[in-house]
């Protein structure tokens, strides 16, 4: 072994063989080249860290849990430590992360308990340390808008789930962090020199290694974040081989090297993603299993962007059976998968009107069935998640919705016309209050689907008569009628109901509470001259229980009035099937024009 590698890499093997004693060191199959060793990277990792602190640069170190950015957080906090002991005055340390709703429950389990051990290990040791986490809104609430009926799940090459439920939230949390720094600072935010430490690396994959040297990526040089303009990035840790990775790993773990975490737990949760396997045994024989598209280790639980969840599958078929929780969860990802392309599975209206009052009818989102499923089996496999955990005297391992997140899908089913009012709501209170359960289907037994069976695409003639109307759009019949709605006019000259506005769709949390409290079952029980869908979302707007994003009035007038034509003419029932679809379109048109 000592003849095939430089003496970095033989005494790795030997640390090795003493920290992970239940798993032998194997010999690769092509020797490691490597120009310096583990100390002097690890070295000029520190130093490029302190440098850049120096230069004036506020760091952010970028935290995903697993071990890579674990040993760039740990070298972060060293270098802020040895700038300590030499007299500096340093800047507070960012770290920030991303929860996208939906991670694999067990891994966000270890990274909420990795984030108590940050705070902990950053207040005893003096360090001005700020964890940030970046969570989608509703706007960008990708289970929400699946089953809304907004969107339909990211498959293969689409990323479109990355951008709703990390890319978008981690800006808007670098925003905050420029505005928190410019306030402790006096200054104005776009004067902030933030400095985002990333934990890439050349030796993580030949792609990965091509992107970055094509954007300048280095251990001591920071380059314009090709995502976001005027954001800076540096990758201390960008010369370390994933041996020089699991070295470090091993100096933590004999106390060599001390940080905020032993890294126990995380060497134990690779193993159990890993079957057991040691991960230095599973990176040399090549058998890790496959990232994400995303560059997440372990992905969403929902992540249709690869075949199998793999690492997912690895821990429910662990041996003692300790992950069989997560099972229905892997179940549910699967239904996902096998109706994505089931034509039936589609809504089949477009979702704008052309000048000439045409529609397209094309596979859209999911349709207003398939979506009420989800919701269905969702909320039902999360209410037997909480029996099960009450019966264990624990607190429940996943939640895959909220209470508002419900309320959400109430009124996005309202802005499409999908649902009678609040049928989301009714079906909560059948999971939780009446005890009804809705199972998924035989997956295995499910046919197969692919893109061509959603290949069909033509136009049809859609407005009647009534599409125009004032009344058919953003206003509150209801309201109006009562002689209580206080109207806006907009830029175009329409007038709209006056409603609560902010920066993104959201819901108030202490509205919400109000509403159940004290309006859900008038909301639920009461009678209106409007019974369209589109009545809830006018009812939540009108107590100010929702807030539309500003300037978004003309989207919700737009799907409002093609909701209530949907509802006129009776089209719910056909939104899946194209060819009965545009039977009942035509046939509505008809006796509209007799």
């Amino acid at each position: 072994m000592t003849a095939m590698f430089k003496p970095a890499a033989a005494k790795f093997f030997e640390d090795q063989l003493s920290l992970f004693p239940e798993q032998p060191a194997p010999v690769p199959a092509t020797p490691v080249s490597d120009v310096r060793g583990y100390s002097e990277k690890v070295a000029d990792a520190l130093l490029s860290i302190k440098q850049a602190i120096l230069d004036g640069w506020v760091p952010c170190a970028n935290y995903s849990g697993g071990k890579d950015s674990s040993v760039l957080l740990a070298l972060s906090f060293k270098a802020i430590e040895e700038l300590k002991a030499e007299g500096f005055d340093v800047p507070m340390l960012h770290i920030l992360h991303s929860d996208t709703l939906i991670e694999n429950p067990y891994i966000k389990a270890y990274n909420q308990h990795q984030i108590r051990q940050i705070r902990a290990y950053a207040e005893a040791s003096g360090i001005a340390a700020k964890v940030w986490v970046a969570s989608p809104g509703l706007s960008n609430d990708y289970l929400v808008s699946l089953i809304g009926g907004r969107t339909i799940a990211s498959v293969g090459s689409n990323s479109k789930c990355q951008q709703l439920m990390k890319a978008a939230p981690l800006q808007r949390l670098r925003s905050q962090v420029k505005r928190f720094v410019a306030e402790q600072q006096g200054i104005k935010p776009r004067k902030v020199k933030t400095l985002a430490l990333i934990g890439t690396r050349f030796d993580e994959s030949v792609q990965r290694g091509v992107q970055m040297r094509k954007r300048g990526e280095s251990t001591f040089t920071p380059v314009e974040s090709p995502n976001s303009k005027g954001e800076f990035i540096l990758s201390p840790i960008a010369e370390l081989t994933a041996f020089d990775v699991f070295e470090f790993i091993g100096h933590v773990r004999s106390g060599k090297f001390a940080t905020y975490d032993s890294f126990d737990k995380l060497v134990e949760v690779y193993r159990e993603m890993n079957q057991g396997d040691c991960m230095v045994t599973v990176y040399m024989a090549g058998k890790e299993a496959p990232r994400a598209p995303c560059s997440a280790r372990t992905g969403c639980w929902g992540c249709l962007r690869v075949s199998r969840d793999q690492s997912a599958e690895n821990l429910i078929a662990s041996d003692n059976g300790e992950f069989l929780w997560m099972k229905p969860l892997n179940d549910l990802r699967e239904f996902i998968k096998k109706m994505h392309f089931n034509p039936s599975a589609r809504c089949w209206l477009g979702r704008s009107v052309d000048a000439d009052g045409m529609v397209s009818i094309s596979p859209n989102a999911y349709s207003p069935a398939y979506t009420k499923q989800l919701l269905e089996v969702i909320l039902t496999i999360q209410a037997r998640e909480g029996l099960a955990a009450r019966k264990l005297g624990i607190k429940p391992r996943f939640k895959i919705l909220t209470l508002k997140q419900v309320m959400a899908v109430d009124l996005l089913w309202s802005r499409y016309g999908y649902q009678a009012p609040f049928t989301a709501l009714r079906t909560y209170i059948d999971i939780y209050q009446h005890g009804k359960r809705y199972n998924l289907p035989d997956i295995a037994s499910m046919p197969e689907f692919t893109s061509k069976d959603v290949a069909f695409s033509t136009r049809v003639p859609f407005t009647d008569d009534s599409y125009h109307h004032p009344f058919n759009g953003l206003r509150n019949i209801d309201w109006a009628a009562a002689g209580a709605e206080e109207v806006v006019e907009t830029a175009s000259g329409k007038l709209m109901t006056d409603v609560v506005t902010g920066d993104e769709f959201d819901i108030d949390d202490e509205g919400l509470a109000m509403f159940v409290e004290f309006e859900m079952e008038r909301a639920l029980t009461r009678i209106s001259i409007d019974d369209a869908p589109s009545s809830a979302a006018h009812y939540l707007l009108g107590l100010g229980t929702v807030q539309l994003a500003k300037g978004k009035h003309q989207d919700w007038d737009r799907m409002f009035r093609m909701s209530n034509r949907v509802h006129r003419a009776g089209l719910r029932q056909h939104l899946h099937d194209p060819h009965a679809l545009i039977k009942a379109i035509e046939a509505s048109n008809t006796e509209v024009a007799n």
